[in-house]
C-alpha cells in the first residue's frame, strides 16, 4: 500500500466519462474572469501548464472534482492511517497545450513547511486525457526530510519506476518521495488536476485558507509556494512572450513593470495575482459547509 512503496493509484472517473469532462474542463477556462479572449487556449506561461489565477481554484469544476477525490482518497486510505484526520491542501488545474514539455527538474522531493513530526503529506493528480499519463519516482524512498520546499537530490543516481496513471484515474504519492519531472513533448493537449491531502494527528490547519477561500484568491501550494504567472526567466529572457501572454489578459490583472537590463517599462501580469475580489470580479458561488470543512483537519 501507501505506507510500504510510497504511492497508490485508483479510479476516479469512469473512462466514459471523460469526454464530457474534458469538455466542462476546457470551458471553464474560456469563462475565467480574468482573460479578455474567449478563443485564449493559454492561461500561463511555461511548458509545465499549472494555472496560477485565481479562479483556477475556485471555480465550479475544479471543486466538484476537488471534494470527489476527497472522498475518494478519504475512503483508501481510513484503514491504513486510522486514528489519523485528513486535512485537503489547495492545488492546481493543468492545461498543458499540445506541443508543450515541462523543463525536466532532476530528482527531489517536495517538503510542505511547518509540518508536525508525524504528519504525512500526499500530492498527485487526476489524469482527464483519454491516454495515460506516467509518473518517475524510486518507490520506498519516502523518508523524512529535514529541509522543505522543492528540495534536490545532489550527486546521486536512481533507477526510477515509471508509474501508469489510466484515463479517469488518479495518483497519490507521499510528496517526499524522490521523484522527476520528465520533459515529454505530446501531441494532444493535456488536462490534470493536482491534489494535496495532509494526514496529521493535529486539528489545526497547516494553511489558514479562510481568506483565500472568502475573497477567491490564490492559496499557497502544498509546498508553501505560491504559483506564479510566469517564471522569473520569462521576464528576463522573453519578455516578448510575457507582453503577447499579457495581452489576453483584462487590464486590472496587468501592471507596468520596469525592465532594469534595458531601462524599458512593460505592460505585464501580475506574477502573483490578486484574488477576484480584489480585482472586483465577479465571484464564484460561496463555498458552502461541507465545501469548507475539508480544509480544516477532521477523522479519516
Amino acid at each position: 500500500m501507501i505506507r510500504k512503496e510510497g504511492y497508490t493509484t485508483f479510479k476516479v472517473f469512469e473512462e466514459d466519462e471523460l469526454p464530457k469532462l474534458r469538455d466542462q474542463f476546457l470551458q471553464t477556462c474560456r469563462e475565467f474572469p480574468e482573460f479578455s479572449d474567449a478563443k485564449n487556449n493559454q492561461y500561463v506561461l511555461g511548458g509545465f501548464g499549472a494555472l496560477g489565477n485565481p479562479s483556477s481554484f475556485h471555480n465550479y469544476f475544479i471543486r466538484y472534482v476537488r471534494y470527489k477525490v476527497y472522498l475518494k482518497v478519504k475512503n483508501l486510505l481510513k484503514d491504513e492511517f486510522e486514528h489519523k484526520n485528513i486535512q485537503t491542501l489547495f492545488d492546481r488545474m493543468l492545461l498543458r497545450i499540445k506541443g508543450q514539455s515541462p523543463i525536466k527538474e532532476s530528482w527531489h522531493r517536495d517538503v510542505t513547511p511547518g509540518l508536525n513530526e508525524t504528519d504525512v503529506v500526499l500530492g498527485g493528480w487526476t489524469n482527464f486525457d483519454d491516454k495515460s499519463n506516467y509518473f518517475s519516482c524510486v518507490p520506498g524512498t519516502h523518508e523524512k526530510s529535514k529541509t522543505s520546499g522543492f528540495v534536490i537530490i545532489k550527486d546521486q543516481k536512481f533507477n526510477g519506476t515509471k508509474i501508469e496513471v489510466k484515463p479517469g484515474y488518479g495518483i497519490l504519492f507521499h510528496q517526499n518521495i524522490i521523484h522527476e519531472v520528465l520533459p515529454v513533448k505530446l501531441n494532444y493537449d493535456t488536462l490534470r488536476i493536482f491534489h494535496g491531502f495532509r494526514i496529521t494527528s493535529d486539528f489545526d490547519p497547516i494553511f489558514d485558507y479562510s481568506k483565500t477561500i472568502e475573497d477567491q484568491g490564490v492559496p499557497p501550494l502544498p509546498s508553501g509556494q505560491t504559483p506564479p504567472m510566469y517564471a522569473k526567466m520569462h521576464w528576463v529572457n522573453h519578455i516578448q512572450k510575457v507582453e503577447n501572454f499579457s495581452n489576453t489578459l483584462k487590464p486590472e490583472c496587468t501592471e507596468i513593470k520596469l525592465r532594469e537590463s534595458t531601462k524599458t517599462k512593460h505592460k505585464i501580469v501580475h506574477r502573483f495575482m490578486k484574488s477576484l475580489k480584489e480585482y472586483s470580479f465577479p465571484l464564484y458561488d460561496q463555498y458552502d459547509k461541507k465545501e469548507r470543512d475539508i480544509f480544516t483537519p477532521h477523522a479519516l
